[in-house]
């Protein structure tokens, strides 16, 4: 986890947002790259969590993906 220390001033907030929302409002607040989170269940294990069949998931596409790729590379196919 990062410092509390920061050259700007900070402030502690609690965001509630709704499961359908949530994705898209942390991504846009990520890539401002001006929070920091902090894990509110620091006992669970990732495994423990909520959205590891999902990662998964996202893992097992990512791989499928790169074996296309590989593919499409290995016959000389344009991709358009």
């Amino acid at each position: 986890m990062g410092s509390w220390w920061r050259s700007r001033d900070m402030k502690y907030v609690s965001l509630i947002l709704s499961e359908d929302a949530a994705h898209e409002c942390v991504h846009n607040l990520g890539e401002l790259g001006a929070l920091q989170f902090t894990d509110l269940n620091p006992e669970q294990t990732p495994f423990q969590r909520r959205y590891v069949s999902y990662i998964k998931r996202c893992d097992e596409l990512e791989r499928k993906l790169r074996y296309m790729g590989k593919e499409i590379d290995a016959f000389g196919l344009p991709i358009m």
